[in-house]
């Protein structure tokens, strides 16, 4: 049981239940009469665990099953509310907890995220929330999809790091009534200061305008570097920062390239005028702005700048410049689009595969597809994952002639981008060929368009419904350019008899 891997199961199977429920009867005991190294024998297990079964422990071995808890990195979500009771009324209040147990229990108290926000203020506090965060860290990219996600919003303990980082808090003395301590804290707010800022890094979007506007020119353009690393700023944090920028160093006619590359994300501030202004002749400048989220007309703006001043059309694009274009290649028109040179778009249709563009635009790259690989119906699975999210063009038609066994081969990401109507054109056959982790990715806004023998297909193309053998990529396709073995048509169900060999017993 301890080698136990669910990480192939999607968060809501129903075979994660079974297999738990299995777990326990394997114990062969009631939840009161088990030891501590039974309860930890579960493994992964453990964390599949719902509330109601875990408050039958002894108190001593719920103790010590709540900070194994702590280290889960999955742990169902229909679980935490009761959970999160569990953890209350066994330990206390979270703003009660000692130093000791919030670095064992923290990680618990990511279910709440009132709780996070309202912790009172203590000396340890925020060096134990920056632990956990730095603790949590999930990979930039590619974010896996949601139902395969270890990953937790960390928004709320963002935002109570930087409260502590920006406010001073002063607890109350001892004379104080401790109803009046639990609701009073005096807190004044500062101004952004460049060590501030330079500590805070993606904190920094929990600044408010006004507090932004308070910010000197100095500070500005000493921490402005980490202030265009942050990509989700508001229209307003946006406006602010523009006119910083403007303060700093002038108009944008006036700036120069490096100014630009150091304003980063800061640069989404500019109006629609200021844009084109940009001195935007080298694609790595293009590349270091591609990670901010740029809207349509802001790319086409971008897009625009870059081809007057370096006087260059899309037909002169090479396959590093189509690369470095990265999202801003969304801003092509549709005459330029088809300017765009086969054996250079074949060459670097991986890396264009990957960005997300508006569908007119994803349509046009569509035909330039058709252009290069010929009609989707005779596409290879090879070809269908180099093409990543441009499969999402595909018109209804088009979708209908896909092979089952293709499907399987498309870009996770490319699913939720496909209109419903397009993706309700594909059969129960086609629909069971999308593998578990493309099945995964469909939106109910799309789930509502399917009839009722489409929507169980897709089940069974999740491993919920009935078992299919796993199907494995053609053997002369890499493996590295086509679906993974584990996003094959019933990976769920495909897993269970090793899960239950792990388990140690007989079905």
């Amino acid at each position: 049981m301890m080698e136990a891997d669910l990480s192939s199961l999607p968060l809501s199977s129903s075979s994660r239940a079974a297999l738990t429920d299995r777990a326990l009867r394997c114990l062969g005991r009631n939840m009161s009469q088990l030891s501590s190294e039974e309860v930890l024998s579960l493994g992964p297990l453990l964390c599949e665990l719902p509330p109601s079964q875990l408050s039958l422990l002894a108190p001593k071995i719920l103790n010590s099953t709540m900070h194994a808890l702590a280290s889960c990195t999955q742990i169902p979500q229909r679980h935490w509310r009761l959970l999160f009771q569990l953890l209350n009324d066994t330990y206390g209040e979270p703003s009660d907890w000692t130093a000791n147990m919030m670095e064992s229990l923290g990680p618990l108290l990511l279910m709440n995220d009132s709780a996070v926000r309202s912790l009172r203020y203590k000396s340890w506090l925020k060096k134990a929330l920056t632990d956990l965060m730095n603790s949590r860290t999930c990979p930039s990219s590619p974010p896996p999809p949601s139902e395969f996600s270890s990953c937790l919003d960390l928004s709320a303990l963002r935002w109570k790091i930087f409260s502590l980082s920006t406010s001073d808090s002063v607890p109350l003395s001892a004379e104080v009534p401790a109803r009046k301590k639990r609701a009073v804290v005096h807190q004044w707010v500062v101004a952004p200061s460049a060590s501030l800022i330079e500590e805070l890094g993606g904190a920094n979007v929990h600044w408010s305008p006004a507090q932004f506007s308070m910010m000197d020119v100095a500070t500005f353009t000493s921490a402005v570097e980490t202030l265009g690393e942050v990509r989700d700023y508001s229209t307003e944090q946006l406006g602010v920062l523009r006119e910083k920028a403007l303060e700093a160093w002038g108009p944008v006619s006036g700036l120069n390239e490096s100014q630009v590359i150091r304003l980063g994300c800061v640069s989404q501030g500019f109006n629609r005028t200021e844009l084109p202004s940009l001195p935007l002749s080298s694609i790595d400048t293009l590349e270091t702005l591609a990670r901010c989220s740029w809207t349509q007309t802001q790319r086409e703006a971008v897009w625009r700048c870059f081809v007057e001043h370096t006087n260059m059309t899309a037909g002169d694009l090479g396959a590093v410049e189509l690369v470095g274009l990265d999202q801003f290649i969304c801003g092509l028109d549709t005459e330029e689009i088809g300017q765009l040179h086969t054996a250079i778009f074949r060459e670097a249709v991986q890396s264009i595969g990957q960005v997300q563009c508006p569908l007119a635009v994803t349509e046009h790259l569509k035909q330039l597809a058709v252009s290069v690989f010929g009609e989707p119906q005779g596409w290879s699975e090879a070809q269908v994952n180099s093409l990543g999210n441009i499969m999402a063009g595909l018109s209804l038609s088009e979708f209908r002639t896909l092979s089952p066994s293709a499907l399987s081969f498309l870009s996770p990401t490319s699913i939720p981008l496909i209109p419903p109507n397009r993706l309700a054109a594909l059969s129960a056959k086609q629909l069971e060929g999308l593998g578990l982790e493309n099945a995964v990715m469909v939106t109910d806004e799309q789930k509502a368009s399917l009839g009722e023998v489409q929507r169980a297909a897709l089940g069974y193309a999740m491993g919920l419904n009935r078992a299919e053998t796993a199907q494995k990529p053609s053997s002369n396709l890499p493996q590295s350019s086509g679906a993974s073995v584990m996003g094959t048509l019933g990976v769920g169900v495909f897993l269970q008899p090793f899960l239950f060999l792990l388990l140690g017993c007989v079905l």
